[in-house]
């Protein structure tokens, strides 16, 4: 199945530059966390995940055509 991605801020180096989205070929059944570890990234660093514009858990699964978007922790002052 077929998953699109888009990475924030520091996470954008972790996919292809082009397309955005980005899409994504994973397996099924899969989770957010399955998808996110095929690109290695760490739990830590993606402080937002949204799936289709909603807040998701790693352990929410995913289905084909869905839009995931992360984003890393955000400082600021």
């Amino acid at each position: 199945m077929t998953v699109y991605l888009r990475f924030f801020a520091s996470l954008g180096q972790l996919l292809p530059a082009e397309p955005v989205p980005y899409p994504a070929e994973v397996s099924n059944p899969a989770t957010v966390g399955d998808v996110l570890g095929c690109f290695q990234v760490p739990e830590s660093l993606a402080r937002l995940v949204l799936l289709n514009g909603r807040h998701v858990a790693w352990s929410d699964p995913v289905s084909d055509g869905d839009k995931l978007s992360v984003f890393p922790p955000i400082g600021g002052g």
